[in-house]
C-alpha cells in the first residue's frame, strides 16, 4: 500500500484539519528531548529511550488538554484523543526513513521496537475502518471508546543528524513491527527545529568509554 503523503504546506494544512499545528508536535518532542538528555550512564539501561517516549506523550497531553482533548492509557497505549472522540494520537519511536518524503512503500518507515497484541489490534481496527476520508474524520461516532477509534502515530527517530518525525496513520504490520501507513504528514525541514544538532537516544543509553584517571598522591611528611 502506498500512503497519501502530505508535505510542506500540504502537511500544515492537513494538521489544521486535525485541529493541530506544527508547534503542537514540536513541543511534544521538545519535552521528550529535554527529559532524555537528563539521563546518564548511571540510569538503568534503556532509560533515555523510555524517558523520551513517556515525556513526549506527557508534554503533548499537557498541551492538548488545554484545548479540551482527553487522554487514555488503555492497554498501556498512551493515547491523546480529539475532543470529538473521533481519533487519537500516540508518540512512538520509529526507524527507517521517518520524516523523509522519499519513503513510500511498506517497510520504508516502521516502528523501532516490536509491538504486542494491543498495538496489533489497534492497527487492525484502523485497517477495518478503511477507507477513512482523507480530509474528514466526522464519520466516526462521537464518544467511541479509545480502543475503537483511529489512532495516529507521532513517529520520531533520532540520529547524529538530529531528530526527524512525522504524524502517520498505521494500517498494517508485518511480524512485530508496524510498517504500513494510510497517511503520512511530514513537515518541511524548516519546520523541524531538531535537525542539525546531534541527538542520538541510543548513544545516551550506552556507557561511554572513559579512560581511568590516575591521581598521584604524595605525602609531604608527618605533622
Amino acid at each position: 500500500m502506498e500512503p497519501v503523503c502530505h508535505v510542506d504546506v500540504a502537511a500544515v494544512r492537513r494538521l489544521r484539519e486535525l485541529d493541530l499545528t506544527p508547534e503542537d508536535l514540536q513541543r511534544a518532542l521538545a519535552g521528550g528531548l529535554s527529559e532524555a538528555r537528563l539521563c546518564t550512564e548511571m540510569d538503568a539501561p534503556g532509560m533515555a529511550g523510555y524517558a523520551f517516549w513517556s515525556r513526549s506523550n506527557r508534554t503533548f497531553r499537557e498541551r492538548m488538554t488545554l484545548k479540551a482533548w482527553t487522554y487514555s492509557n488503555a492497554q498501556s497505549i498512551l493515547r491523546t484523543t480529539h475532543p470529538t472522540g473521533t481519533f487519537a494520537i500516540t508518540a512512538v519511536s520509529g526507524s527507517g526513513m521517518v520524516g523523509e518524503e522519499a519513503a513510500s512503500y511498506s517497510g520504508d518507515v516502521r516502528t523501532k521496537n516490536p509491538k504486542g497484541s494491543a498495538v496489533a489490534k489497534l492497527v487492525e481496527r484502523n485497517f477495518e475502518q478503511l477507507p477513512l476520508p482523507i480530509f474528514d474524520n466526522t464519520n466516526i461516532e462521537d464518544g467511541a471508546e479509545a480502543n475503537d477509534i483511529p489512532t495516529w502515530f507521532l513517529l520520531y527517530k533520532s540520529s547524529k543528524e538530529g531528530l526527524r518525525f512525522e504524524l502517520s496513520l498505521p494500517v498494517q504490520m508485518h511480524g512485530k513491527h508496524v510498517d504500513t501507513w494510510m497517511e503520512r504528514i511530514i513537515l518541511s525541514d524548516e519546520d523541524n527545529p531538531f535537525l542539525g544538532a546531534e541527538f542520538d537516544i541510543k548513544r545516551l543509553d550506552e556507557i561511554p568509554s572513559i579512560a581511568p584517571v590516575d591521581v598521584p598522591v604524595e605525602f609531604k611528611g608527618t605533622l
